[in-house]
């Protein structure tokens, strides 16, 4: 899996779209020399993505939406980038600072 670590290693995600599209963010991570890399190694990738069964490969399980419990009340919290729990909950706690019980479920 050399060139997913690559992908690592610059703190980026990627996963297989239809097509053989190839779904590679955050963008503000991807550099000018980065995308070139990545068009070059696009194959590789590709290979590497469908060979592992990999629709969606993260490094540390960041979504774009989590479900959050708030005192009594469960709600779908959407980013507009992929956050780790952790910060997520942050996020959540420091939106809604009077609500002590915040919980990241899912």
């Amino acid at each position: 899996m050399a060139a997913i670590d690559y992908l690592k290693q610059h703190e980026l995600e990627a996963e297989l779209r239809e097509e053989n599209r190839l779904r590679v963010w955050p963008k503000e991570n991807i550099t000018p020399a980065v995308r070139d890399w990545i068009k070059q190694h696009k194959a590789e990738l590709l290979t590497e993505l469908s060979a592992a069964n990999h629709h969606h490969f993260t490094f540390d399980e960041r979504r774009r939406a989590w479900t959050v419990r708030i005192g009594d009340k469960r709600m779908t919290v959407v980013s507009p980038m992929a956050r780790t729990k952790a910060e997520t909950a942050a996020s959540v706690s420091a939106r809604w600072p009077r609500y002590q019980d915040v919980e990241v479920i899912a």
